[in-house]
């Protein structure tokens, strides 16, 4: 039966590294149960429109299911219970629209994430400093639950460590790289940078390398794409938090095609984070974390 279901995939944006890696997980496991997929992509975080008019679009095609990563959980709400409500079934992925009527929803603990960057980022400045926040866009429960989860284990654990600045872009290198260089000169006494991804971390990187203020400042970030990878390598990331995105894609994938088939599906699935250091990089298991480097969706 899963041979002849077609399962709708709808996401951010195809130029970030995480989605790259889900989209993956996604087609990969689809290979496997003999589902078909159709991906559709926004084209950026801000694109909340176009996404809606691209689920209207897969349920104008009467897909089997949908697996949707939001551009913003509640601007897209009303358009997926549409969807729901003529019997497509849709699952959320990392950035889960914001609705109870998922039959499914995928994510890694996000709050987690935040926490382990915080415990990082703080054992690397002594407990003590000020920091930056480049905490991703607002009303992606992703970005909201890693800056919640770095704030709390701050206050909790590093009590001497202020935060000086947050920022809620996009997750976009160069909006990043922008935002950095303005820090750089607004805090010159700035010890450590939080970055909610591995793509706004290197236009960080990039900035306080202009400034020459990267040994100075401490960087962590989240994911582990290719480029996170060479930065912890150099030594200009002091950790990544991770989350398996590609096993993600492929839990969506099954949770998806399950729902299609009318079989038992897991309501929530979550997925454990992990930290990873330039010291145990090397023995990471990357099969669920990323795509491999040559993978184009």
């Amino acid at each position: 039966m899963a041979q002849e279901k077609t399962i709708g995939v709808a996401v951010p944006n195809l130029a970030s590294s995480f989605w790259i890696s889900a989209v993956y997980g996604i087609e990969d496991e689809a290979k496997k149960s003999g589902a078909k997929v159709l991906k559709l992509n926004a084209g950026g975080d801000a694109n909340s429109s176009q996404q809606i008019a691209q689920i209207q679009d897969l349920m104008q095609r009467k897909v089997d299911a949908i697996i949707v990563g939001a551009t913003n959980g509640d601007a897209i709400k009303a358009v997926v219970e549409q969807a729901i409500e003529r019997g497509i079934p849709v699952v959320g992925i990392s950035s889960p629209p914001n609705t109870p009527k998922l039959v499914s929803t995928v994510s890694a603990d996000h709050y987690d994430m935040g926490k382990l960057q915080a415990q990082c980022l703080s054992k690397a400045l002594g407990n003590k400093g000020n920091v930056a926040m480049m905490a991703g866009p607002t009303g992606q429960a992703w970005s909201d639950q890693r800056a919640k989860g770095f704030k709390d284990t701050l206050s909790k654990e590093a009590p001497d460590m202020k935060i000086v600045a947050e920022s809620r872009l996009a997750d976009n290198r160069n909006a990043a790289l922008t935002t950095a260089e303005d820090w750089t000169q607004r805090f010159p006494d700035l010890n450590g940078v939080y970055a909610a991804t591995d793509d706004m971390a290197a236009g960080v990187v990039s900035a306080l390398k202009s400034a020459g203020k990267l040994k100075g400042v401490k960087v962590s970030a989240s994911n582990l794409s290719p480029t996170a990878q060479q930065l912890l390598k150099d030594s200009e990331l002091v950790c990544t938090s991770i989350q398996q995105v590609v096993a993600q894609g492929r839990a969506a994938l099954k949770q998806a095609v399950a729902a299609a088939n009318k079989q038992p599906v897991e309501k929530e699935v979550v997925l454990p984070a992990l930290l990873v250091t330039s010291d145990n990089l090397s023995s990471v298991d990357l099969s669920n974390v990323v795509a491999p480097s040559d993978y184009r969706p």
